[in-house]
């Protein structure tokens, strides 16, 4: 079963501050419906990987090696909320995942 995927308000911002080239938005597209197949953290056979601190209810997967993509499950209504598409590199990405809660 799919999940439907919902992006917070403020995500497409994150894209453009991130200057993504057409190819690197398709891929992202891409691996976030792959992703939206088996959200679960792969404790549980996903694919996502759970974070932990403030953001355990929260789970994230990489893209590009240097980019985060933080998520949340609402597994009543079958959705995956994604939250933020963001760089590793200093930790803000995680800051910025939880005032958008």
């Amino acid at each position: 079963m799919k999940f439907a995927v919902y992006y917070h308000p403020a995500v497409k911002e994150d894209i453009k501050k991130l200057r993504f080239n057409q190819k690197s938005r398709r891929q992202l597209k891409k691996k976030i419906e792959m992703i939206a197949k088996n959200p679960f953290p792969k404790s549980l056979g996903g694919l996502g990987e759970p974070l932990r601190g403030k953001l355990k209810n929260l789970l994230k997967f990489r893209f590009n090696k240097h980019y985060r993509v933080v998520y949340q499950l609402i597994l009543e209504d079958d959705k995956m909320n994604i939250l933020i598409v963001g760089l590793r590199a200093d930790g803000e990405v995680y800051r910025q995942a939880e005032t958008r809660l």
